[in-house]
């Protein structure tokens, strides 16, 4: 093949890549709803009713038991320490969750990034009640480590041809940093939780990929 046929091929294949996530990021409805509300609440917690909604919307264990403490394993979901652990926590969230929820459809996308947070605090929840630990704890880590959980069970399921493409390779490098940085470097990790989401992420994985047989193609990915 000659070398202008070769830069002809790769700027189609761009385009095709860049055509292919429009399309996506389009109808990703779930995705860009999560980001808005995360956005929105990160921005009342600048306000005067910030104290409140932390006071009321963290985890901990010390208040678990009370009326309103079981509610805290959903709500500490849409809640951030700061805009940094905010940043990196949605641009994790947009560069997984369009192509997932393409995938897997609304619905079962919505179900499983609920269940993966929610499955992450309970997790972490254990865990400090076995270890006599009492922190506070926010952030969408747990929901975000269920797409993770998810993605690599579609790569371990889906063959060697999945996994040899750059754009995989791309995200598979970004997917470590941010495991890196949100589980070892970042202060106050609640890397229970973070684990918690990615093991319910992969069961689901194993759910929606196997047992339902979802061979759709992985747009955008694949």
């Amino acid at each position: 093949m000659s070398e202008g046929m070769s830069e002809a091929q790769g700027q189609m294949n761009q385009e095709e890549f860049w055509e292919e996530q429009r399309k996506i990021y389009k109808t990703a409805y779930v995705t860009i709803a999560l980001v808005v509300v995360n956005i929105i609440m990160y921005i009342l917690c600048t306000t005067d009713i910030g104290y409140i909604i932390y006071d009321k919307g963290a985890l901990m264990l010390s208040d678990i038991d009370s009326n309103w403490g079981k509610f805290r394993t959903f709500t500490s979901m849409f809640l951030h320490a700061d805009i940094n652990h905010l940043t990196s926590n949605m641009f994790m969230l947009v560069l997984l969750g369009g192509v997932i929820e393409n995938y897997t459809g609304h619905l079962f996308y919505l179900f499983m990034y609920m269940m993966a947070g929610l499955f992450g605090n309970f997790f972490s929840l254990g865990y400090e009640q076995f270890f006599g630990i009492d922190r506070i704890s926010v952030g969408a880590s747990g929901a975000i480590m269920g797409n993770v959980g998810f993605l690599a069970l579609w790569l371990i399921s889906g063959g060697k041809s999945k996994r040899n493409i750059a754009n995989m390779k791309f995200r598979l490098i970004v997917f470590g940093l941010y495991i890196i940085q949100s589980c070892f470097i970042q202060p106050g990790a609640n890397t229970q939780a973070h684990l918690g989401g990615f093991l319910m992420g992969v069961v689901l994985g194993v759910v929606n990929i196997i047992i339902f047989k979802n061979n759709k193609k992985m747009e955008g990915l694949a």
